[in-house]
């Protein structure tokens, strides 16, 4: 508890200044203290061990959002209706399975049957999945 108070502000100016993002830069530290504490007492320098554990902490962060950032959607085209936008926006929001089977059948024209197959899911999931995604999305939109 001591080190927490000691060094937490110092390792949250350290981790922001790494990530950009005060409340990722809290979440990091917070994360290592956690780490140190299940680790006290194999830890020769607890204060150095946390440092460390918090520079991983972010080093990892930056490259799980270089990940995020590469495999983002691109932007909508400048000329898109904002209606179409907005359902691509929702789409993008949904659970990956959710998305795959929506998209699967209404833009790819499969039926149950072939999402079943390509997913690895029975075709009562298929129609689950795609009743649960489409309701989600029409909750968001206001219309049911």
């Amino acid at each position: 508890v001591e080190l927490y108070r000691a060094e937490y502000a110092r390792l949250v100016r350290f981790a922001f200044g790494m990530l950009g993002r005060r409340a990722e830069a809290e979440e990091v530290v917070q994360d290592a203290v956690l780490h140190l504490r299940d680790h006290w007492g194999s830890a020769r320098n607890p204060a150095a061990y946390l440092q460390r554990s918090v520079a991983n902490g972010c080093i990892s962060a930056l490259r799980r959002r270089g990940t995020a950032e590469r495999y983002a959607a691109d932007p909508a085209p400048f000329d898109a209706p904002d209606r179409l936008v907005e359902l691509r926006d929702l789409l993008l929001q949904l659970p990956d399975r959710q998305r795959a089977a929506i998209v699967m059948r209404h833009l790819g024209g499969m039926d149950d049957v072939d999402i079943a197959h390509t997913l690895g899911v029975r075709r009562a999931t298929v129609r689950s999945l795609v009743a649960r995604g489409l309701a989600s999305m029409q909750k968001e939109l206001g219309d049911g």
